[in-house]
């Protein structure tokens, strides 16, 4: 008799167990999307914000109409007998009202496809960890906010990304220093599109709970090839506030999973970058190797910042188990950002 109460016992236990994994699981939203919102395609108004692109040949452009086909650009080099290799070359050169002239002149259609990664980044990318107080919630880390380093190049917006062990999205706002950056120096940012993916076998893995948050798993599960796809505009704000209109959202297989505001974040990019100069000398480990997230003179121009994720990640403790739960091959992830565009990603 006791013989069976246990086995009873047991048996709601892993009942329970296997409803609450696919509970967690489920999509935050019912609505379906296969193409990005109409804001998404709206280019920010001059007199707010500056947008560039880059094509996959290196064409600095100075993008003057989005739409779901493509955009109309002016080639910077063209129209300024300037060489320099990206677009922020020409911003920093001749500053915004110059820039912003340019806009009435002759502007030539270029594909989507036909474009890319839009700035250089040769620096640490840097990357906040629970920056929405909601995907802090649902994650159970409620200490705050952290950071880690994103050990991943920039990968164009349509590039295909291989399947991992368990492979979770983040549609985030990543901000991309203008100039250079010091320790109580505050620096201009521009905005991209980004998806900050991430294994999370890989995290849980190599995560030491006994260290702060960030230092450990983050490096490995975060980092890799593919691993960080990032759309083909950046939008560079006349002032501070931009950013806190910006809708960022994302489906799988067209099922909306993501769907917030980057007006919601904790920290904004100035503050995550003073941080992570705060922490240049602390001690990061990918395996056995000890990294660090920022150089201890500074964020170099180009430094590029992932500023967190909201709410509706595929990743719950209880469903880890569940190879379905996350993103597997032949999924299609679609994520957005007002002003921004789209990135379009295979999972392979």
């Amino acid at each position: 008799m006791i013989l069976k109460i246990i086995g009873f016992i047991l048996l709601a236990i892993v009942v329970a167990f296997v409803a609450r994994s696919f509970y967690v699981s489920r999509p935050l939203f019912k609505e379906q999307m296969s193409v990005g919102p109409i804001a998404a395609y709206e280019l920010a108004q001059p007199t707010q914000a500056l947008s560039f692109a880059r094509t996959l040949d290196g064409k600095s452009l100075l993008v003057t109409t989005m739409t779901r086909e493509g955009i109309e650009g002016i080639d910077l080099a063209a129209a300024t007998g300037r060489t320099d290799a990206e677009p922020l070359g020409f911003l920093r050169a001749l500053g915004d009202d110059a820039i912003a002239a340019l806009m009435s002149g002759d502007a030539v259609a270029y594909d989507w496809d036909a474009l890319g990664v839009p700035f250089d980044t040769n620096s640490k990318i840097i990357a906040a960890g629970t920056n929405f107080l909601a995907h802090a919630e649902e994650t159970g880390l409620e200490d705050g906010p952290f950071l880690f380093p994103k050990l991943s190049a920039p990968t164009p917006w349509q590039a295909p990304v291989k399947q991992r062990t368990r492979l979770d999205y983040e549609v985030e706002l990543c901000a991309v220093a203008i100039d250079d950056i010091g320790l109580a120096k505050q620096g201009r940012f521009g905005f991209v599109l980004c998806n900050d993916l991430t294994d999370r076998w890989a995290l849980l893995r190599d995560i030491d709970l006994n260290q702060p948050l960030g230092l450990t798993g983050f490096p490995e599960a975060k980092g890799g090839e593919g691993m960080l796809p990032m759309g083909a505009i950046l939008a560079v704000p006349r002032d501070g506030e931009f950013y806190k209109q910006i809708k960022l959202g994302l489906s799988v297989n067209d099922r909306l999973r993501q769907r917030s505001s980057a007006g919601l974040m904790i920290w904004d990019a100035p503050s995550i970058a003073q941080k992570a100069l705060s922490m240049c000398e602390a001690d990061y480990m990918l395996g056995d190797e000890v990294i660090r997230i920022a150089d201890c003179d500074g964020l170099a121009r180009g430094t590029a910042i992932l500023l967190g994720t909201p709410e509706g990640v595929a990743f719950q403790m209880p469903n880890v188990w569940m190879a379905w739960a996350y993103l597997r091959r032949g999924d299609r992830v679609l994520t957005y950002g007002t002003h921004l565009g789209v990135l379009r990603t295979q999972i392979q």
